[in-house]
């Protein structure tokens, strides 16, 4: 006679075991989340900060390429991340707007700047809104001469509004028209460094 196989014994979870999964998933995810928060935040101060050298290196580009004077316009009073590229003198190869990103009212990321003159240390931070609207102009060979005079901004700084424990990036601009990013956090034998 034919036998067939012990019948096997469908188990699920029990209330109790299950309970005690959700209450370590709860457990991990308070202490996780505001983590996440902080590392969200200074990704968005991150990539603001390397989208504004991104837009200081294409405004020298376009002076160079134009032969004429630019001037990269950050006009919102409250540092709110936007700008505007313009040629200094309007001609049918140079228009006053060559191109803008509009003033993003929806981040909570904010700029800072200073001129030469007036820059506080590295260490120093920059508030948000200090300083503007303000910019800088690059002539028809990269160059950035006014930022000596301290007619135009040497150095923004990027943050994250109301938020002292978030990263700040600093963007240096030199008077040859160089940009960097560089983070005030760093060690000075990191390349990132401010020093």
């Amino acid at each position: 006679m034919l036998t067939g196989y012990p019948p096997m014994l469908s188990r699920g979870l029990t209330l109790t075991e299950l309970l005690i999964v959700l209450t370590l998933s709860a457990i991990v995810l308070a202490i996780a989340a505001p983590a996440m928060g902080q590392w969200v935040r200074d990704i968005e101060v991150r990539s603001s900060a390397s989208s504004l050298l991104a837009t200081l290196q294409a405004a020298r580009a376009e002076a160079v390429t134009r032969n004429t004077s630019v001037r990269l316009q950050l006009p919102d009073a409250e540092g709110r991340p936007g700008w505007q590229l313009g040629c200094i003198q309007s001609t049918a190869r140079c228009p006053t707007l060559i191109r803008q990103q509009a003033t993003d009212l929806g981040t909570s990321v904010r700029w800072g700047a200073a001129m030469l003159t007036a820059m506080p240390s590295v260490g120093t931070v920059i508030a948000a809104g200090s300083g503007l609207p303000a910019g800088v102009r690059f002539d028809a060979t990269g160059a950035a001469a006014d930022i000596a005079t301290g007619a135009d901004i040497a150095r923004i700084d990027v943050t994250y509004n109301n938020q002292p424990t978030t990263r700040r990036i600093v963007v240096l601009i030199s008077a040859q028209g160089m940009a960097r990013i560089c983070d005030p956090s760093a060690s000075a034998s990191h390349p990132t460094s401010c020093d």
